[in-house]
């Protein structure tokens, strides 16, 4: 499968839950905390963006899968989500370009299994997003979901244009994988035939990493679940070489 039509797959995963991986950020390549103070609580700096593509999977890490890094970024009118219900913000924050929770850094790339047939569309598409925080926030991000998901069933998301999107959330399967992970699946209510992805966030250290599967013909995609493996390691090896 060529890493074009990949991409050009990816175009079609619903923008609302992609905002954050190609939504532009001033502080992507930053290793300080907002107020500009180097962030050296832990006596290591949070991965920079240059750390984190190298950390990235790639297409040799996961044979039978094709994976492409997001090329530029973007900053659309959906790169901002607001939930109508503040129980069910870090949910919308998970697919926001602007979180409660900082980002210091990160990358997103594309990720699909290999098709036999040159230029076939494949069957599900997946968008990952992988961000490094500062230290304890990355712990933080996967309490406030799983504290969310014990009391979000549905929210109205409304992005930096004013349009609203209603949304219901279902109970996704398990992430056997990284140091905390969580699921679920995230139905857009005025679209029930085809509008669902299944989201699923990994933390690894002082890391996030947040997954998007689609089919392409419409609906949730499975588990990425030796993906998601493979990109936690590299990421644990990436955090034990940090000075």
């Amino acid at each position: 499968m060529h890493k074009t039509r990949l991409r050009l797959a990816a175009a079609a995963l619903p923008a609302l839950l992609l905002a954050a991986a190609c939504s532009s950020s001033d502080s992507a390549d930053s290793t300080k905390v907002p107020d500009g103070t180097p962030n050296i609580l832990s006596g290591k700096a949070p991965l920079t963006t240059d750390q984190l593509s190298r950390a990235l999977i790639t297409d040799s890490d996961v044979p039978g899968y094709t994976v492409q890094p997001s090329q530029t970024a973007d900053s659309s009118d959906t790169s901002t989500l607001t939930a109508d219900k503040p129980v069910c913000q870090p949910l919308a924050d998970i697919t926001s370009s602007n979180p409660r929770i900082h980002r210091m850094a990160f990358i997103g790339a594309a990720f699909a299994k290999t098709t036999k047939t040159s230029g076939a569309t494949p069957e599900v598409i997946n968008q990952m997003l992988v961000a490094s925080h500062a230290p304890g926030d990355a712990k933080k991000v996967i309490e406030s979901v799983k504290t969310a998901l014990a009391g979000c069933t549905a929210f109205t998301a409304t992005d930096s244009s004013g349009t609203k999107t209603p949304f219901t959330i279902s109970k996704g399967p398990a992430v056997p994988t990284g140091d905390e992970s969580v699921s679920w699946v995230m139905n857009d209510a005025a679209d029930k035939k085809t509008g669902a992805a299944l989201i699923a966030v990994v933390q690894t250290g002082d890391t996030v990493t947040a997954y998007v599967s689609v089919k392409s013909s419409g609906g949730a995609g499975p588990l990425p679940i030796d993906v998601a493996r493979k990109q936690s390691e590299k990421l644990k090896t990436a955090l034990a070489a940090r000075k």
